[in-house]
């Protein structure tokens, strides 16, 4: 998704009461943060030469933030650091998941040097503020799924917002391409060259790969796809006027299945394995988190996966879920899609 579930931390059987009970429930702080220190060769604060001075940012709450300079040192939630950095603009902190179990570094964080940043937390609800104030903040940027922003403990902002103001770029319900524009008008606000041949380049990349993706999805008239979650709670369906990758696939002329009843709160119907045949596909993106089960678990857990057309004819292929929003990754996402697609069968479900 962009997709509002946490990897490792909350399940999908989870997502709506992260939504729903973050503003709520007082969530951990300060010592619950991760150990590392400040790492030597940390990145020189974000922007380039650009003229600074008075600055100002509008935010998707419609939050007007106004600094007497631009802001240099930034502390961002580990997808809007990745979808900043591949525009330049590199924090010096990072929150939210970082690494996976085996410490490699997890797709959240795209191209991030987590070598050259701060932890400041990795899980929902975790965040140091001893060491984010050691960090010396000019600005806190983070995503938002609905009026949730996340990773930032609802008890603690109060206290975040003392060192540095709060920039919130919402995902829900705008397409990938939306939002990669969106990071990088605020990139370009924070002193990144987006005119310049490395973004351009990027750009260029990331419109050919949505051209290869829409002429492959006009050559399988008919080919239905299904983004899904399947987990110990039950199967997921994905609701494509919700999440990003999924809208910008529907733009480029994919057909993905759209539930009847999803829940508008967090863009999925909840199926019980009982269901998971309510909606069938010709071909199946299934989450490859972490946090999530392979094909293989799934069918061996959940005899009910095993009877689903896409599943049957063997064309189940990975959903990307949580890409940054940043054109080379999801120039990746697109190629790999386009691929996917080429091989698969439109007579799967009759």
């Amino acid at each position: 998704m962009t997709t509002a579930r946490p990897l490792r931390t909350i399940g999908a059987g989870r997502i709506a009461t992260a939504l729903l009970a973050a503003v709520a429930v007082g969530l951990s702080l300060g010592a619950c943060g991760t150990s590392e220190e400040s790492p030597a060769n940390a990145p020189q604060p974000a922007g380039s030469q650009a003229p600074s001075g008075p600055w100002e940012f509008t935010d998707d709450r419609g939050t007007k933030i106004s600094l007497p300079e631009r802001p240099k040192r930034i502390v961002a939630q580990v997808h809007a650091a990745a979808s900043l950095w591949d525009f330049g603009i590199k924090p010096v902190g990072v929150f939210g998941p970082q690494t996976k179990p085996d410490g490699s570094p997890d797709a959240q964080a795209g191209n991030v040097d987590l070598k050259t940043t701060t932890s400041v937390g990795s899980a929902f609800g975790e965040f140091n503020l001893e060491r984010y104030t050691r960090l010396d903040p000019d600005l806190v940027v983070t995503i938002m799924y609905g009026p949730v922003l996340w990773y930032v403990p609802q008890e603690a902002q109060p206290k975040i917002e003392q060192r540095a103001p709060i920039v919130g770029i919402r995902l829900d319900g705008k397409s990938a391409a939306e939002a990669i524009a969106r990071f990088g008008e605020l990139a370009r606000s924070l002193g990144a060259d987006v005119d310049g041949d490395s973004v351009q380049q990027a750009r260029a990349g990331f419109e050919k790969a949505s051209q290869d993706l829409k002429a492959a999805a006009a050559a399988k008239p008919g080919l239905t796809v299904q983004m899904a979650i399947g987990q110990q709670e039950g199967y997921w369906v994905v609701d494509p006027k919700w999440h990003g990758d999924a809208k910008l696939f529907k733009d480029l002329g994919v057909d993905v299945v759209a539930p009847a009843d999803p829940n508008p709160a967090f863009g999925f119907e909840q199926l019980s394995w009982e269901q998971a045949t309510k909606y069938p596909a010709d071909l199946i993106l299934e989450d490859a988190r972490t946090v999530g089960m392979n094909s293989d678990e799934l069918a061996a857990k959940f005899p009910t996966w095993k009877e689903l057309p896409a599943v049957k004819a063997g064309q189940v292929a990975p959903w990307r879920a949580e890409t940054p929003s940043s054109y080379q990754l999801y120039t990746a996402v697109l190629t790999e899609l386009t691929k996917t697609i080429a091989n698969a069968r439109t007579d799967v479900v009759a």
